[in-house]
């Protein structure tokens, strides 16, 4: 494997994973809505990547906007007036965006070695699907008020500091409850033991 390609995947690597621990978290703690179900996505997609045989600057394009949405939900939680929760609309627009990951999650099932997926879809209906990605991460960016430049890291150090960063403002978050039920709770967040793994 070319060493470019394989920087670009270790990247790509390093902020999903990030961003799969912090929703871990999250979940572990408050137990939002589609938040488990992202997390898995999000985990189907960090083998996927790794594993593709074609289409593969597609995949990376789409992967690669995915960490800037996961931690742009984080970040609502984290300054949600609410704590552990957010406004019903935003809850809708997190469901739809699942759904998009999970078509992410097809497309690129579709072009990973050995998969017969591909096999059961015409040329136009994979087009179509990839045409559905970009529209459904489009309006997740929109939705979700990702700028130009969010989370765009020079180096995976960066990605685990500030995915340190904000497992401890979700710690934070937790400490504040008075509700003991849910500080019993917080103890399940767990430490980010992944900081300290070669991405490879």
């Amino acid at each position: 494997m070319p060493q470019q390609l394989k920087a670009r995947i270790q990247g790509i690597k390093a902020c999903l994973v990030s961003a799969l621990a912090l929703f871990d978290g999250l979940n572990k703690a408050f137990a939002p809505p589609f938040i488990e179900a992202i997390g898995k996505s999000t985990e189907a997609l960090i083998d996927g990547i790794q594993n593709l045989k074609s289409n593969k600057e597609e995949c990376f394009q789409l992967v690669e906007q995915i960490h800037q949405v996961l931690y742009a939900i984080i970040d609502l939680y984290i300054k949600s007036e609410t704590v552990g929760s957010l406004p019903p609309s935003i809850v809708d627009h997190t469901e739809r965006f699942m759904g998009t990951l999970q078509k992410i999650c097809t497309y690129i099932g579709a072009h990973q070695k050995g998969n017969r997926i591909r096999q059961f879809f015409r040329q136009s209906e994979m087009n179509a699907l990839l045409k559905d990605c970009h529209s459904g991460l489009d309006q997740a960016m929109q939705v979700f008020k990702v700028q130009p430049g969010y989370m765009v890291f020079n180096s995976i150090i960066e990605v685990q500091k500030k995915a340190e960063d904000m497992h401890n403002d979700l710690l934070e978050l937790v400490a504040m409850l008075s509700d003991s039920t849910v500080s019993d709770r917080s103890s399940s967040v767990g430490s980010f033991s992944f900081l300290h793994k070669t991405f490879s």
